[in-house]
């Protein structure tokens, strides 16, 4: 924290950073605005990620002013205060600043560090006679709607999704029990109004005419598009068990899904919960049901260790000791057979009978053994792969189909290995919706002056980036990709998350591809610039002593002894 100077609505504070360098300014007893040196200028915006309000002084920054935030990556421009990636919903405020003999000063008040700014909406509000229709109303179709306001597309906008609420956060959903659609929406309804964003809530679509451009919906009325926008996200995986349709057998998906859960769990004063799965979303929720005793938690999976085929053995390992330490049981190496109805109501589930003879008993299950993407309307399709995906090219787009584009769970992307990934995470849904907005609007308007020439779209760099939060501490990971060894700096010896702080460095044949942390901020989120960038030393670089938070991450004109430059 650096002292400053208050003189009316002015801040100085001594100008002593280099390029590449930033620092938070007192502003008031209670505010901070961050200042920051690139390519030999100064720049101030707000101090705090507009996601979760992480202190961005602790994030990564480039030479060319991508500013990261250390907790879930989501990324700004200091120059302009725009949204780079996600998971912002707010644009940094930026602040005039000169400098005046060995002080910075810098233009800003408290006042005008307490309201955000919101995305802007750019474009003429003349509609032009053009449509995007976008299929789902989860997080990937919500963020292509505002991203096309955002980047000027003046044709008609509109979402229809099943989901019968406004487009809702969620990751909330396995990180808490007591939500509403107004608690997690991601936006107020006034934001899609002011933005001329047309939802269709609670409305499904039966299918898609791609020859004709038309969508129909299931009540059977039509809508016509000149882009067409696929991202109705995921569907839970269900068990095909006997007694799987008894009443408290859950899957999660929906806020619906949630507060069903909820409203099963406190029926009882302190439930015996089964989690068929050890996947993020049932180690999450196991972490929130047993949290103070609130449930008696037994997760069941087929493996031996919780999310292996992600972290590894050791992580896993190390996770379960956490959870155990906690109070949570695990039966491993085995999964359920049946379903077994309640003597005291047989229209509930009273216990599950597992594969090895073993039976546990249940008040509530959560099978939680993952989930696949949400296109059984679109069959039969030539443009569905055997898992249900979507392969697009590197614009996000459909190579045979151009004005079709593919965001969130759906889509099937190239990353930078030539391999094509799909990818459920939030961040890949709202990232891949911010790209299409952008490329539909740079469609649209290289259409409006020559329709001869093809567009210059912007490629999906993004590395996938995503969090866990278990026991109120956030595992980070970012990147994707099968990995043939890892690499672990730090002590997993300890049973409490809080006591624990690790980097693990997955690698393909040395090659770093993905980097997953706990209490290590902002290794995650350097790596995942490292990584965009093709700058991340190799695994054995990182064993010799490498330390990635010094790897340069763009050129600069004076270095004044910064490694980050």
């Amino acid at each position: 924290m650096s002292t400053a100077t208050m003189s009316g609505p002015e801040v100085s504070t001594p100008n002593d950073l280099c390029n590449g360098q930033m620092k938070a300014v007192k502003v008031g007893e209670n505010q901070n605005v961050l200042l920051i040196k690139v390519q030999d200028k100064y720049y101030a915006t707000t101090a705090k990620c507009t996601h979760l309000g992480a202190p961005l002084e602790k994030g990564v920054l480039t030479s060319d002013g991508r500013l990261t935030c250390p907790w879930h990556g989501a990324c700004f421009d200091v120059k302009t205060g725009d949204i780079e990636d996600a998971p912002a919903m707010h644009c940094l405020k930026t602040f005039t600043s000169r400098i005046e003999g060995d002080q910075v000063v810098i233009s800003v008040s408290q006042e005008a560090l307490k309201e955000p700014r919101p995305l802007p909406i750019r474009g003429s509000r003349k509609r032009k006679e053009i449509t995007a229709v976008i299929i789902g109303n989860g997080v990937g179709g919500q963020s292509a709607a505002e991203s096309l306001r955002e980047y000027g597309f003046n044709g008609r906008v509109v979402v229809v999704g099943k989901e019968p609420y406004l487009p809702i956060d969620r990751t909330k959903l396995s990180k808490s029990l007591d939500n509403t659609a107004e608690k997690i929406a991601l936006r107020k309804q006034e934001f899609y109004t002011e933005r001329e964003i047309e939802l269709k809530i609670g409305e499904e679509v039966k299918s898609v005419d791609f020859d004709k451009k038309v969508v129909t919906l299931a009540d059977g009325n039509t809508q016509d598009y000149s882009y067409l926008v696929i991202s109705p996200g995921s569907t839970p995986r269900k068990l095909d068990l006997p007694g799987a349709n008894l009443k408290n057998v859950h899957v999660l998906r929906s806020l619906t899904d949630n507060n069903d859960l909820q409203k099963a769990l406190t029926a009882f004063p302190k439930p015996n919960v089964v989690i068929i799965g050890t996947g993020w979303i049932g180690m999450e929720l196991g972490s929130v049901m047993a949290k103070d005793g609130k449930a008696k938690v037994t997760i069941v999976d087929k493996g031996d260790i919780p999310l292996k085929p992600v972290l590894g053995y050791d992580i896993g390992k190390f996770i379960k000791r956490w959870h155990e330490a906690n109070g949570i049981k695990f039966i491993s190496n085995t999964g359920p057979k049946k379903f077994v109805a309640s003597e005291d109501d047989p229209a509930k589930v009273g216990s599950v009978l597992l594969d090895n003879g073993q039976t546990v008993s249940a008040d509530v299950v959560l099978v939680a053994i993952g989930a696949g993407p949400a296109t059984e309307w679109l069959k039969p399709s030539p443009l569905l792969n055997d898992d249900g995906s979507i392969t697009v090219n590197k614009y996000l787009q459909v190579e045979s189909r151009k004005e079709v584009f593919v965001a969130g769970d759906v889509a099937k992307f190239p990353v930078s290995d030539s391999r094509n990934v799909r990818v459920e995470h939030y961040n890949v849904g709202r990232n891949t919706g911010r790209e299409i907005g952008r490329n539909i609007s740079i469609a649209a308007a290289a259409a409006e002056k020559d329709s001869t020439k093809a567009p210059k779209f912007t490629p999906f760099t993004k590395v996938p980036y995503f969090w866990s939060v278990q026991w109120g501490k956030s595992i980070r990971y970012a990147g994707s990709g099968p990995y043939d060894e890892v690499y672990i700096e730090g002590d997993l010896t300890s049973k409490k998350g809080e006591d624990t702080s690790f980097a693990a460095y997955y690698a393909q044949n040395g090659k770093v591809v993905a980097v997953a942390s706990l209490n290590k901020d902002p290794v995650v989120s350097q790596f995942s610039e490292l990584a965009r960038l093709g700058r991340c030393p190799s695994l054995a670089e990182i064993k010799a002593g490498k330390d990635i938070l010094t790897v340069p991450i763009g050129p600069a004109s004076e270095s004044c002894g910064n490694p980050n430059l």
